[in-house]
């Protein structure tokens, strides 16, 4: 409940600070046993899982914090500050862009990089390179250590070498969608429609084709169609850098012995690719659009080829909208899939599954799963007096439902809600696996 009397702030305050100071505590005991947290000899930090407890740990302190601010700071400045945060979006942008990562990091970890080399090396007037760096500075992802010279942070270094994790943070095609997203929500005609092609995306770009429509017929001259067409597969690897080390870790995949794995939508299998190689005992089909296929006959000869010849993988084209091919599998396997699409749409897709699936059969859906305020009897709630939710550390699966809402009328789901759209496809939720990352995993059987 909101406080609203001095004795409620208050008495939050303190309950805040108490649980802040515990978890703190729990968060600096785990440091200290924990190698993911010791730095490599270059200064960058690893990325291995946390613990359970580091990562339930971080999660409380997120989510408290967000609440201190929003407790103790002036409500209208806080309004502001959000209402423009969309310029440290596109200052981070920027700097991506024009590389300052890589030249960061280039001198090393004792170093730091001029303001003025930094303008001479990426093209842009130093006087406003200078603000918009000194403005990610005030949000951690770089550091200003002595007067115009610059640093990257513990932030800053995921992208250092590494263009996946830069096109996953492109924002454009998603900023462009967002800017018709009032409008479109506000329009008569629109706001009741559950089609992909009466989403914000279209408002935004004069079409009545969805993004994968518009992006593999469009106008290949087209500036936003080659942005899309070029950053779209690696931002996939970017997002897959994220969430596949806890998708791998938090499931019992080694329980599934000799069982065959059907990725749905899979790309060109890189979550299979990683499953192969932990888990040698796994069978793998991997489906998708002709076009993917192709690529990803190269991509498993080049990373796994003695899967390929052991005959452990096949490479299948297929549109996961039509009849299912691979009948009785023991794993129906749909990462970043149904939250793409519609209710209704999602219904057909999994009702193509439900068909195909044997008694032992089960689906396996990643994806954001939206945790409530109040919570749900599926998930893991925070302790008081923070909501159900975490708080601020949900945010990030809510801005990605809004995501999904402007580019495909899609969605990431609450359990409940999930769990509707199975029932309506002739099944249930068994289990929800809560991961240490972005994604869970949902287990589905048949009624």
């Amino acid at each position: 409940m909101p406080s609203s009397t001095t004795s409620d702030r208050v008495r939050t305050l303190r309950s805040l600070t108490r649980l802040l100071v515990d978890t703190s505590e729990a968060i600096t005991k785990e440091w200290e046993t924990e190698e993911h947290h010791r730095p490599g000899l270059d200064g960058t930090p690893t990325f291995a899982l946390p613990s359970r407890k580091l990562y339930e740990a971080r999660r409380i302190v997120r989510g408290a914090c967000d609440m201190f601010i929003n407790l103790v700071e002036d409500p209208r400045h806080r309004i502001q500050e959000l209402a423009e945060s969309f310029a440290a979006t596109k200052a981070l942008d920027t700097t991506l862009r024009a590389g300052v990562p890589d030249i960061l990091a280039e001198a090393g970890p004792l170093g730091s990089v001029s303001a003025a080399e930094l303008s001479q090396r990426t093209g842009i007037d130093e006087g406003k390179l200078v603000r918009v760096m000194r403005l990610l500075c005030s949000s951690g992802i770089y550091d200003e250590v002595e007067h115009l010279q610059f640093v990257n942070t513990g932030v800053s270094r995921v992208f250092v070498a590494n263009p996946p994790a830069k096109a996953f943070h492109n924002t454009e095609p998603v900023v462009d969608a967002l800017e018709y997203l009032p409008a479109t929500l506000l329009d008569r005609d629109l706001t009741s429609s559950t089609s992909a092609t009466d989403a914000a995306f279209q408002n935004a770009h004069g079409t009545k084709e969805t993004l994968w429509d518009y992006t593999e017929r469009g106008d290949k001259t087209n500036p936003n169609v080659l942005e899309i067409r070029e950053m779209f597969p690696l931002s996939m690897v970017g997002e897959g850098q994220m969430s596949s080390p806890s998708l791998l870790a938090d499931f019992p995949w080694g329980s599934l012995g000799e069982a065959t794995v059907v990725d749905i939508g899979g790309g060109v299998g890189s979550m299979c690719l990683e499953l192969a190689k932990a888990f040698p005992d796994l069978r793998f089909v991997v489906e998708d659009l002709p076009v993917t296929i192709e690529k990803a006959k190269s991509v498993w000869s080049a990373e796994c080829g003695d899967a390929v010849e052991a005959k452990r993988v096949q490479l299948l084209s297929h549109d996961f909208f039509t009849e299912q091919p691979v009948k009785g599998a023991d794993v129906y396997f749909l990462r970043c899939i149904l939250h793409d699409w519609p209710d209704d749409d999602c219904v057909k897709i999994l009702s193509r599954l439900r068909e195909a699936m044997s008694a032992d059969s089960r689906i396996l859906v990643a994806d954001m799963v939206i945790h409530p305020p109040l919570g749900s009897m599926h998930l893991t709630s925070a302790p008081a007096p923070l909501p159900a939710n975490f708080g601020g550390a949900s945010a990030f699966q809510g801005m990605r439902d809004i995501f999904m809402l402007a580019m495909f009328n899609g969605a990431e789901r609450t359990p409940e809600q999930l769990g509707a759209i199975a029932n309506r496809a002739g099944l249930e939720i068994v289990k929800i696996w809560e991961c240490r990352g972005p994604l869970s995993i949902t287990e589905l059987r048949a009624l």
